[in-house]
């Protein structure tokens, strides 16, 4: 019984609940940070997703961090390489492959390289 009359009294002494000025400064930073993240992001976007050459370098970035590194992407130079849409040798013997006839690996029926699939069982060939 004793140890009923102490926390009653303990809690009687106690203010009620209030939120002190430093309670109120530190939510307050933290929601002027969080805001600023935010603000922070909408801006990195709008700047990632400019269609003008403002920010090239920043673009260029973005697209290898995110996407396709820069010296995997296709170029402009690729174009001057190669006026006039001509094809080079090597676009045309990636088109066409040369000729070869060579059983199948699972019928052993002769396939050439007009077949996608063999013509006996039907497997699909690379």
């Amino acid at each position: 019984m004793a140890a009923g009359l102490i926390t009653n009294s303990l809690t009687a002494a106690m203010p009620p609940l209030l939120l002190s000025w430093f309670d109120i400064g530190a939510t307050a930073i933290v929601l002027i940070i969080a805001g600023a993240l935010l603000a922070g992001m909408f801006m990195f976007v709008r700047i990632a997703s400019d269609d003008s050459d403002k920010y090239k370098d920043l673009k260029e970035m973005v697209e290898t961090i995110f996407g396709t590194p820069a010296h995997l992407r296709p170029s402009s130079n690729d174009a001057s390489v190669n006026p006039k849409g001509k094809s080079s040798a090597k676009d045309i013997a990636a088109a066409n492959p040369a000729p070869f006839s060579e059983p199948c690996p699972a019928c052993s029926e002769t396939v050439t390289e007009r077949d996608s699939s063999c013509p006996s069982c039907g497997l699909q060939l690379q």
